[in-house]
């Protein structure tokens, strides 16, 4: 079980990637939404299996951390961000 989840949490990070490339912001940070919620589900599955290894568990971190790093870096900004960058009204 571990390893399946695994895969389906990269595979949702892929997804969401080509989505953000594609210009489908909504679809993307849905999909990464998904992958944290995956990678979360497989932590839980090899903390409380008798598979548990530190390696694993540092990777699924990782990973947990990188997709919140996209979800924050995509987002839409607001009415007080957009007023603060150059060139803006």
């Amino acid at each position: 079980m571990t390893t399946w989840t695994l895969w389906i949490g990269a595979l949702l990070v892929v997804g969401g990637s080509a989505a953000q490339l594609t210009h489908h912001t909504g679809a993307a940070r849905a999909l990464w939404v998904l992958a944290v919620l995956a990678f979360m589900t497989t932590t839980v599955g090899a903390v409380t299996a008798a598979e548990f290894s530190l390696p694993l568990v540092l990777i699924l971190v990782g990973a947990i951390a990188a997709t919140c790093a996209l979800i924050t870096v995509t987002r839409e900004p607001t009415n007080a961000n957009a007023a603060a960058r150059p060139g803006a009204r």
